[in-house]
């Protein structure tokens, strides 16, 4: 390019028009868009919180029975007489392969 550019020869026209009422209109639907989000003309009902909160209601008191072992007729067995009739109900090879890995386990014996 030979000759630098002169942005003075441009002048201040602007190169796109909009029509007179365009910008009131704009503003005119901004603010009915505000009003209807902020004062709504019906008062919609929030039925996903009620959900909400009767689930945790519910899953707290199953999670309270479960803990605190409040259900009728539940019989509570010592886990070392469930674990030695397991045991017993191996086959003899059976016990003496898990005798052998138990005291093979590098974890139990350090």
């Amino acid at each position: 390019m030979k000759e630098k550019f002169d942005f003075n020869r441009i002048g201040k026209r602007m190169p796109y028009t909009a029509p007179e009422s365009f910008l009131d209109d704009i503003e005119k639907n901004v603010w009915e868009t505000i009003k209807e989000e902020v004062i709504p003309s019906k008062p919609k009902r929030n039925y996903r919180l009620g959900y909400s909160i009767s689930g945790g209601l519910v899953a707290a008191s199953i999670t309270l029975l479960l803990v605190f072992n409040i259900l009728p007729g539940h019989q509570k067995t010592d886990d070392l007489e469930m674990f030695e009739q397991a045991f017993l109900n191996l086959s003899s090879a059976d016990q003496d392969y898990l005798l052998t890995v138990y005291q093979d386990d590098l974890f139990i014996n350090e």
